[in-house]
């Protein structure tokens, strides 16, 4: 019964600590105002807390299609 106990205590505690890092990631919203080669520009929408010099990943935002008739 202990270790069933212990087993539940511990899952509990590794679901909290790892959504806990999802919610610290830092997410920004921006326009894309220039490209040139290996050199983008974007402005930001509000407050972001990543600096000059940070590494981060974009992923463009896909756009849907709406279909009538």
């Amino acid at each position: 019964m202990k270790k069933k106990i212990l087993a539940l205590l511990m899952a509990v505690s590794f679901m909290g600590a790892s959504s806990g890092m999802a919610l610290a990631a830092k997410y920004c919203k921006g326009t894309v105002k220039e490209f040139d080669g290996k050199t983008m520009v974007i402005e930001i929408d509000g407050k972001c807390k990543c600096k000059a010099g940070d590494s981060v990943k974009i992923k463009p935002a896909k756009k849907k299609a709406v279909e009538g008739c």
